[in-house]
Formats: C-alpha cells, sequence, structure tokens
C-alpha cells in the first residue's frame, strides 16, 4: 500500500543484565511495523555493548578521499588503530577504532569537515555503535545487516523530515556525542535558545537539524550535573531559580518525545522524555527480560504480547538502568487494565491484513462479526456508514479507532490507541482496556464506556446537540486536560483517588458537565493563574484598600478558584484579567442530587451491565462536579 507519512517513528529495547543479548532483528521489525509513520527519507540503528572495547570507535560521513580524512584525524591528536568502510547510501561511511588524547578532537574535527562541505564524525564512544542512511527502516537494515548484529540496547527511528532536508544520512537519526545516542520525534521549538547555550559552551558545529542538539545538551549537562539533574533540566521541571536561570538554554520545548541511551561507563541507561503536555506518543513496558520505549503498543506487543505496558504521564521522565532496573517509572501507579481475552471463534484475522482492507472485509461480512489479531491497525472502523454493525475486536488497536462512526457497536478487548471516536455521532464503543491521549475528540452523539484509563485530553471538544445524548464513562484514571473545551455531554469518571486524576480538568468548557467520583484538588481544574501572580494581585488589593487585612490573610494560599469565590465584588472586576470565564470552570463537591442520581443511575446501571462492573454502589459517594464558569 502506499504510506502517507504522519510523523517520526521511534523504539528502544533494553535487556536486563541477567539476559541474552538483543538481536538485531527486533528493532527492525518492531521499526518497520510502523513505516507509515516515517518516510524513505530516513531511518537509523544505534547499539550499545558495555564492555566491549577498550578503545575509542568513531563512525565518519565522508564524500572526499579516504586518505585526506585520515591525515586530519591525525593532525588532531587520533590514532587510527583500524578502519573499516561502510556504505553510507550515497555517501561512504568510515568507521575507525582509534585512540584519542583529547575528547575535544571529535568536535575540532568536526568543524572542519562541516565548513568544508566534506563529512560528519556522526557517532562516537566504546560501546556506541550507529547505523543510520536513506530509506525505510528495513532498508537501511538491510544496508548495515542490522539482523546480524546484537546489543545489550538499541534505539531505532524512522524519519518524517520537518526541519532539515532529508536526501542525505547527516540528517538521519540517531544523533550522538561520545557513548550518547538520541531518537526523537516531533519539533524542537527551543532550537535557537539551544543552539546558543551549546555556542556559550564552545560547540559551534550543527548540522542544522533541531535533534542534533539535543545530544550536546546532554552531554554538556553531564559535565557538571548527575544524570536526573540532567535529565529534570531539559525536562524543564528544575525549581531552584539560580539553576533554572543558569540553565534556561538546555530546556527544551515545542511537542516532542525523546528517548536517550547513554553509557556513563558503570552503567547503561535508557532515558525516555516528553514535553510537558505530552503532544507526541511515548509508550513504555517491561517484561522478563527487557525495557521498552515505542511510538506505538502494537511495536512492543509484537515481540513480547504479555509484556507490561504503560504511557508516559504529561510533565514526568522514564530512566532504566542496565545494572539498578527502573529508577523513574514515568507515572505514579502502574497497573495492568487490559482485560485480554481469545476468542471462542472469530471471522477475520487481521494478523496480515493492512487497515484499509481490513475496513473493506468489516462492511462486506456479517452484521456481527468478530475480528482476532489486531495489532496497531490504524483508522478501523473509520467514517463506516449508519448499518447497526456489531464489531467485536481482538489485540491493540491502533490511532484513529471508530472516528466519524454513526449507530454501529464496537467491542474491543485491548487498548486502544490515540484519538479514538474522533468525531462520532452515534453508537456504543466499549474499550475492556485503556484508551489513548484524545479520546472522545469532538464527540457529538453515543456512547464510550472504558474500563481502564484514559490518557491526555480526553473529551475535548466533546459535545451534545438536542436530539443525541453523549455519555462518556471512564473507570480508571486520566491524564491532564479531561474534558478541555468541552461544550455538552455527559462525562463520569469512577475512580476516586486524587493520584488518579490530571491537572487543567474541564479548562475552557462551556457546556455539558464533569462528575469525577471522589475529592479533586481544586489547583488542578481549569488553568489558574500562577501562584506568584495571584499573591502578586492580592497584596496589590489590599494595598488599594479593596481587601482588608483579615481576607488578604484568608485568601493567600487559596487556589484562585477557590479564591475568587470569597473576593469582594468591588475587587472581582480587577480580577478578571487573571483569566478568562472559559478557562476557569466552576466546581462543588458534594453528594448527587436526586436528578443528577436519576441521570447517572441510568448510566451507572448501562454501564455495569456492559463493562461487567459493580459500579451503582458509587453513587453514594461525593463527586466533584465541574460545569461552565459563570463568574
Amino acid at each position: 500500500m502506499n504510506y502517507i507519512p504522519s510523523s517520526c517513528g521511534l523504539f528502544g529495547i533494553m535487556r536486563k543484565n541477567d539476559r541474552k543479548k538483543i538481536p538485531g532483528s527486533i528493532p527492525v521489525k518492531c521499526l518497520n511495523s510502523i513505516r507509515y509513520r516515517g518516510s524513505d527519507k530516513g531511518s537509523g540503528y544505534a547499539s550499545f555493548n558495555v564492555n566491549q572495547n577498550n578503545h575509542y570507535s568513531i563512525n565518519v560521513f565522508y564524500e572526499e578521499d579516504e586518505h585526506q580524512l585520515r591525515s586530519l584525524l591525525e593532525q588532531n591528536g587520533f590514532g587510527i588503530n583500524k578502519m573499516e568502510v561502510r556504505n553510507g547510501n550515497n555517501i561512504k561511511s568510515y568507521c575507525y577504532d582509534v585512540s584519542i588524547g583529547d575528547m575535544s578532537s571529535i568536535d575540532n574535527v568536526n568543524d572542519v569537515l562541516w565548513k568544508e562541505g566534506t563529512g560528519r564524525i556522526y557517532s562516537s564512544g566504546t560501546s556506541l555503535d550507529i547505523f543510520k542512511g536513506i530509506g525505510y527502516p528495513d532498508d537501511v537494515g538491510k544496508e548495515y545487516s542490522i539482523e546480524s548484529k546484537e546489543a545489550d540496547m538499541w534505539l531505532a527511528h524512522t524519519r518524517q523530515p520537518t526541519n532539515s532536508p532529508g536526501y542525505l544520512p547527516y540528517w538521519s537519526h540517531p544523533f550522538s556525542s561520545f557513548n550518547i545516542a538520541i531518537v526523537h520525534n516531533g519539533d524542537i521549538s527551543s532550537f535557537g535558545a539551544n543552539r546558543e547555550f551549546l555556542k556559550s559552551k564552545g560547540v559551534n558545529s550543527f548540522v542544522g537539524t533541531d535533534s542534533e542538539v539535543i545530544a550536546y545538551i546532554f552531554r554538556e549537562l553531564l559535565k557538571q550535573y548527575d544524570l536526573i539533574t540532567t535529565v529534570k533540566i531539559m525536562a524543564g521541571k528544575i525549581e531552584d531559580p539560580v539553576m533554572k536561570y543558569k540553565n534556561r538554554g538546555a530546556v527544551l520545548d515545542g511537542p516532542y518525545t525523546l528517548v536517550i541511551g547513554y553509557d556513563d561507563g558503570n552503567d547503561l541507561y535508557m532515558i525516555c522524555i516528553a514535553d510537558r503536555t505530552k503532544l507526541r506518543p511515548a509508550i513504555l513496558g517491561e517484561d522478563d527480560g527487557n525495557f521498552f520505549i515505542a511510538s506505538e503498543e502494537s511495536q512492543i506487543r509484537l515481540i513480547s504480547p504479555g509484556a507490561r505496558i504503560w504511557t508516559l504521564e504529561p510533565d514526568s521522565y522514564f530512566i532504566a538502568s542496565f545494572n539498578r532496573g527502573i529508577i523513574s517509572p514515568g507515572r505514579v501507579g502502574i497497573e495492568n487494565t487490559n482485560k485480554i481475552k481469545i476468542p471462542d471463534s472469530f471471522q477475520i484475522d487481521a494478523g496480515a491484513i493492512e487497515y484499509n482492507r481490513l475496513n473493506q472485509a468489516i462492511l462486506k461480512g456479517d452484521q456481527a462479526i468478530t475480528i482476532n489479531n489486531v495489532a496497531g491497525h490504524r483508522y478501523v472502523g473509520i467514517n463506516f456508514p449508519d448499518s447497526e454493525k456489531d464489531i467485536t475486536i481482538y489485540g491493540t488497536l491502533g490511532n484513529c479507532f471508530m472516528n466519524l462512526n454513526e449507530n454501529n457497536i464496537s467491542t474491543i478487548y485491548g487498548n486502544v490507541a490515540d484519538d479514538c471516536c474522533d468525531s462520532m455521532g452515534g453508537g456504543m464503543v466499549k474499550i475492556y482496556g485503556d484508551a489513548g491521549d484524545i479520546l472522545c475528540q469532538a464527540l457529538n452523539g453515543g456512547k464510550v464506556y472504558v474500563l481502564g484509563n484514559a490518557g491526555n485530553r480526553a473529551c475535548i471538544q466533546m459535545r451534545e446537540y438536542v436530539d443525541k445524548s453523549t455519555v462518556v464513562v471512564i473507570n480508571g484514571k486520566f491524564d491532564d486536560y479531561l474534558g478541555e473545551y468541552m461544550s455538552g455531554g455527559t462525562l463520569l469518571v469512577l475512580s476516586n483517588s486524587a493520584r488518579n486524576f490530571g491537572k487543567y480538568i474541564g479548562s475552557g468548557m462551556i457546556g455539558g458537565t464533569i462528575f469525577i467520583r471522589g475529592k479533586v484538588n481544586s489547583r488542578n481544574i481549569g488553568i489558574q493563574p500562577p501562584e506568584t501572580a495571584v499573591n502578586g494581585m492580592l497584596n496589590a488589593l489590599r494595598k488599594s484598600e479593596l481587601i482588608t487585612d483579615k481576607e488578604y490573610h484568608k485568601l493567600k494560599g487559596m487556589s484562585f478558584i477557590d479564591m475568587i469565590k470569597f473576593l469582594p465584588s468591588d475587587s472581582r472586576k480587577f480580577v478578571r484579567k487573571f483569566y478568562s470565564g472559559h478557562e476557569l470552570p466552576e466546581y462543588e463537591y458534594r453528594y448527587l442530587n436526586s436528578q443528577e442520581k436519576i441521570k447517572l443511575n441510568s448510566i451507572v446501571n448501562e454501564f455495569d451491565t456492559e463493562m461487567e462492573t459493580h459500579s451503582t454502589e458509587f453513587l453514594g459517594d461525593k463527586y466533584t462536579i465541574i460545569m461552565p464558569g459563570n463568574y
């Protein structure tokens, strides 16, 4: 089929230290399974083998005579012990075993090569080797015979160029700087500031892609800080104002997911960082032998069907160590909610069917149809007509499931990826597992029931028309921006632990109601001004005698959404510049009233029947009820 590139795709796998090395066939297989995320403009692999060498290796793309390159290396203090020629597509790649007197020699040589326009050292280290070129994952895999190799850790990437050309292998991932390799999906909007930070550290040669600077920033920060502090600086999670200001140019911004491999000489690390609002997917996993990072769950399930899988929490990071295991899981309270079942019988085996053919087979099949072995298939059920199909699916669904659905019923035994039920106008979707980010975007009719958890921005722009009922029930956790810009419908969350609730709930909502069982921290409702700004405002109101000293001390320390309820009416008009009514919804924490109980009883009864749960007893609990603001 003709693939339509959607974004970059990545994969990382690191073995546990008591397990066998990982064959190169695994990263090739897992990356090639999502080749539609990239293009023919570049793919690559990084392998780490600890205790492999007691000497350094460098890989160089070079367009001129090799003797000139050898001379340049020797002039800069490299002692060359061994040389291997690799075919790097349209540029030769030379792999040298060398001795190096000063690590700055690598940057010095790159300065010369890039000014001359003749080449680039693209890999250096004792345990690291990088193989990259132009083509799809299997093309580059064959070019370098990746399947014949093995490693303790692999990173892999398929590329859809956004900020640099794609016709030369210089710009393909991974990018490297001495025993550090990175692969990246997204855009680094802080690229300019990041380059200036590196220039202040003496790094002046860049190939021109935003991804390359990440490896250099990581290297430079590690010269001053430990690993976790370095990760926190890059992720913008440092609280100390002096350190924050000093390293402001090293903070990454923009929509991105980043995977870093790093060998510090004593341990091997695999790291995942995503932007603070997690606008690119990051799937994490673990089984008895390995740790995983992927763009899509199906990549991990392909080689480890029973792996424990979870998503990276917004504003978090994942670190796994070869010697110590998981240092930071990237999410609080990891649970497996995937209720896997094996069908007694099925009409379609999706294992060898591409998504467009799968949709055709479903539409041509019986009114009630069962599909097995779904593995990351995208666009299943998209824009299906109002045909009252009853579809049962076993496996792991890809993005955009049942978008624009009208009056069909779907039951999924497995997890569903991002953008499920987008603009759905009717019918019912039942998910016996977790749902990814952007669940039910612009949902305008029908019912969606989730037995497990929901990701970021669930029910954004959810709405309801006069003649349609729109209902979403989430039995588990949810991440940030639940119900953002919601304009109608009923959204019910049955999980009742505060640690299960994301931030910015109901921000921008203008209609509908969100019911969350249990007490939500009021600071997590809507988008509220920073505490320092609120305290400054209160101080100004006190100095202007719009509030008394007693009122000032009562209000200080409250969340903004609580504080505004107690402000005297004369002072409220001065506060409006801190928020818009849409950003800040209203909320109450209380028992359901009789009308709400009747409404939710009908919803929960059906949820219990369809999802095999027992939730009606929860209707007697207290709920946080969130509605559009009316300040």
